[in-house]
């Protein structure tokens, strides 16, 4: 222990504590922002419970990995629990369009048949596959991480989100999945088709994020990033205009680049017709401890950020 920092030794649990990931990151405040995955589809495959740890230990899902460079870019693959009674196996793709995320949805026979369609999905994007069928409805779906397996902060507070948003009335479209990342901010999840990921959700939040009746400047306390930006800078830097043009921002192509500087990062976001500067520092080093373990040992580090400036530039 004499290796590690004052400041990093402070924000430690006390060696005889044991702590869950998700009551010790809201001990210390942990800041969310700039976690999300920076993916362009996600591929979700119906399988039954329970789900090993890692899930890709399941005998379905062995020839998988949890990133695969597929047709679309950058794929995350998750299983996800069966939302009906039907024998068949559903495969439900998330791809990326330009700003938003298009759905589309495969009915498969058996489990050969989820093997040629993940090759198949390498070369061929969904729309070019004659057994894909598109999903035209406007729906705002929600891929919120239940899998206790993995870890128990998504098995328990994950659980019971998904079961209240089950039991209230609503139009939720809801896929309870394996590991997002980032159990340590549980409940997580990630909306579609803006491709936000959000942290340490309840259920009123959720629900004042799906029908945006909450400013973004409030909300995105919340928000881990959205999936378009490359994790870190350009994730925080994202979220600063987010907060300045508001829920509209969803709607707007936009491109991120980012450069390092004496002092951190200056983060350039190009929209339609605007451009902003976000110059960023880096902020505290905080652990990421072991979950129920005694003092949260062993853990890793992570660097959170601050937002020294959001610069309009001026328009000609």
């Amino acid at each position: 222990m004499s290796t590690i920092s004052a400041d990093l030794n402070q924000l430690l649990p006390l060696t005889s504590d044991t702590p869950s990931c998700s009551e010790h990151s809201q001990a210390i405040d942990l800041d969310p922002r700039g976690t999300a995955l920076n993916i362009d589809a996600v591929i979700l495959i119906e399988l039954q419970l329970p789900w090993p740890k890692p899930v890709f230990m399941h005998p379905n899902l062995k020839k998988f990995a949890s990133l695969m460079n597929t047709s679309m870019g950058i794929t995350r693959v998750l299983a996800c629990q069966p939302r009906s009674n039907e024998q068949t196996t559903t495969v439900t793709v998330f791809c990326k369009e330009d700003i938003t995320f298009d759905r589309w949805v495969f009915e498969l026979e058996n489990e050969n048949s989820l093997a040629e369609l993940i090759e198949t999905l390498i070369s061929s994007k969904p729309e070019n596959i004659d057994t894909s069928k598109q999903i035209e409805e406007n729906k705002e779906a929600v891929l919120l991480c239940t899998q206790g397996s993995h870890d128990i902060c998504c098995g328990s507070k994950g659980t019971r989100l998904a079961n209240q948003i089950e039991e209230q009335d609503n139009n939720i479209d809801l896929f309870k999945v394996s590991h997002l990342g980032g159990h340590r901010f549980s409940p997580t999840a990630m909306t579609i088709p803006d491709g936000r990921m959000w942290a340490n959700l309840d259920l009123v939040t959720l629900d004042s994020i799906l029908k945006k009746q909450i400013e973004t400047e409030e909300v995105a306390r919340f928000c881990r990033g959205w999936v378009g930006a490359m994790k870190g800078p350009e994730q925080i830097a994202e979220i600063e205009i987010f907060k300045q043009i508001g829920w509209d921002i969803d709607d707007q192509k936009r491109n991120t680049n980012s450069n390092t500087s004496n002092e951190g990062w200056s983060v350039e976001i190009s929209l339609r017709d605007e451009k902003w500067t976000v110059d960023i520092t880096p902020g505290r080093q905080v652990p990421v401890i072991t979950c129920r373990a005694e003092g949260g040992l062993p853990f890793t580090t992570e660097s959170e950020y601050i937002v020294k400036s959001v610069e309009k530039a001026n328009q000609n």
